[in-house]
């Protein structure tokens, strides 16, 4: 990971907006036109909602620059109102078609570690479900959060976690799985990326399972690069887990359990 990393904030999320502060504490930027700089990262700030944003990718060329992954800053809604920091990649599931952004998978294996790594008090860690947009990105992406309130969202000990993680981000490939079945919050599959040496792109969860078909994966495989799959077999019932094993053998996708993925690629002392 050692070329340009774009950090997008916004000013209409308050919690972007403190993630976005404290970057500007940590580090000492270069104003440039439309963004700010230093080493590898690349700052930039904007009025809309991230969720809605389209066409980054030419509008990131037009102030000059071609990253290697885009981090949307961003906050987390969840009626359970939980402290929460976690992150996930963008896309939508609906009437049959899918439209994913380009995943980046290592990068979010690296954030989860970094932030659990910094053990917040009561805030819970993990990744989520592919979900909302932006749905057109083709640079690698994922979304950076603070969940679940307006209390964590303003904290400013979350805030500079987050910024902490982002800035932290290390260069690691790993085997890349496609995730399926489990609930929002992705739990088992969030657990293998903590107990071992693998990174998950696109991850579908039960609620999902209706509009995952086989262009969607062979879609999600094309845009998180991926060389395997994982199921939550014990959330899936029976007629879904056999479908959904049924388009990865069509597509070669190697399935592999828990255990399986555990010996495979064992997570070393010094990860």
């Amino acid at each position: 990971m050692s070329g340009e990393i774009a950090v997008v904030c916004s000013r209409a999320d308050p919690a972007s907006l403190n993630i976005y502060e404290r970057l500007l504490e940590l580090l000492s930027w270069q104003c440039l036109e439309g963004y700010r700089s230093n080493g590898r990262f690349r700052l930039i700030i904007h009025d809309e909602k991230q969720t809605r944003l389209s066409g980054l990718d030419d509008r990131l060329a037009g102030l000059g620059l071609k990253p290697e992954m885009v981090v949307f800053a961003s906050r987390h809604e969840a009626k359970a109102g939980l402290p929460w920091l976690g992150g996930h990649f963008t896309g939508i599931l609906e009437d049959g078609r899918s439209k994913l952004s380009a995943a980046a998978p290592c990068g979010l294996s690296s954030f989860l570690h970094i932030i659990a790594s910094q053990a917040l008090p009561s805030f819970a860690v993990s990744a989520e479900a592919t979900h909302h947009g932006p749905v057109d990105l083709e640079t690698p992406c994922f979304f950076a959060e603070i969940g679940s309130t307006l209390k964590e969202w303003q904290d400013k000990q979350a805030g500079e976690a987050v910024a902490r993680a982002i800035l932290a981000l290390e260069e690691k490939e790993l085997p890349v799985f496609l995730g399926f079945g489990g609930g929002h919050y992705v739990a088992r599959q969030t657990d293998l990326m903590f107990k071992a040496a693998v990174a998950f792109g696109h991850l579908f969860s039960n609620y999902q399972m209706a509009g995952v078909n086989r262009d969607c994966v062979e879609e999600a495989c094309h845009k998180s690069k991926a060389s395997y799959a994982y199921l939550d077999r014990k959330s899936l019932r029976s007629e879904e887990r056999k479908r959904i094993e049924g388009i990865l053998a069509a597509l070669g996708l190697p399935v592999l359990r828990s255990r399986e993925i555990r010996a495979k690629f064992p997570l070393l002392e010094k990860d």
